[in-house]
């Protein structure tokens, strides 16, 4: 494992957190997670597609949102929640977390304290599960949702390095046992997002789990399933607002921790 400079990256299957550089002239970014920022120092400034630049202390933004964010410092924090995987109450709850200013200062010092040491040092003494991270960043746990087993199967495909043709809606309706269409709609409604979202997302998330390997990025496409480098990089692209060369480059003092990464050491 690399070893950072405080930067740090804790990736698992349900959530994220990052704190490190936010990246220059970031373009529109898309991720599918439920996701917030706030920054080092100072406020950090928002803009929705289409809207003006707002500056605010904390944003938390619905997953497949698009927007941009800038900060003065160098460095954020960020959290990112897979919406499937929680509870519509929960999902609210986050969504709303930045309305009480008190809440919204003891949460923050909360995360920032986290970051300072003990999120990297129970990592290191394993066993550190996504309720642990909810303990440790939120003060407390988030109900993990109850997913259609058909739909459960589909989503663990987006874990594999299965290439595009492979990850197709009719094949996974098939192993299903549905016809397309239904098993589009059911896909739709049990998480909340249209199977090509979802499986750009997936995708262009795990290439976070490559940000400091040394193989190229010709490679990383490959591995991830992609079809060629240019739809690999239009794809982080969209997602990150941000090229896949910028992201490695800003990831080189990175610590990267989180269950099953594939990762250089």
């Amino acid at each position: 494992m690399r070893q950072s400079s405080g930067k740090l990256m804790f990736v698992n299957r349900d959530r994220v957190f990052y704190f490190g550089l936010l990246g220059a002239r970031m373009k529109p970014r898309r991720p599918g997670g439920i996701t917030l920022y706030f920054a080092a120092e100072g406020e950090i400034r928002l803009r929705l597609a289409g809207g003006s630049w707002k500056s605010l202390p904390c944003c938390v933004l619905p997953a497949y949102s698009t927007h941009q964010v800038e900060i003065d410092c160098d460095e954020v924090f960020s959290l990112l929640f897979e919406p499937e995987r929680l509870t519509l109450a929960d999902q609210r709850q986050l969504l709303e977390f930045c309305k009480c200013p008190v809440a919204l200062g003891q949460a923050m010092a909360r995360i920032r304290a986290a970051a300072a040491g003990p999120l990297s040092d129970l990592c290191a003494q394993g066993g550190f599960d996504t309720a642990a991270f909810d303990q440790l960043l939120l003060g407390r746990v988030l109900e993990t949702r109850r997913i259609d087993p058909r739909i459960e199967r589909a989503l663990a495909l987006f874990e594999t390095d299965l290439g595009e043709a492979q990850l197709s809606a009719e094949d996974c309706a098939l192993q299903a046992g549905l016809s397309t269409s239904r098993f589009l709609h059911l896909f739709k409604e049990e998480t909340g997002a249209s199977f090509r979202n979802m499986r750009m997302w997936k995708r262009a998330r795990r290439f976070l789990e490559h940000a400091v390997e040394d193989s190229t990025l010709t490679e990383v496409a490959l591995d991830l399933g992609y079809p060629d480098s240019s739809h690999f990089s239009h794809s982080i692209r969209r997602t990150y607002g941000l090229k896949p060369r910028s992201i490695r480059e800003g990831s080189r003092e990175l610590q990267v921790i989180g269950a099953g990464l594939r990762r250089a050491s």
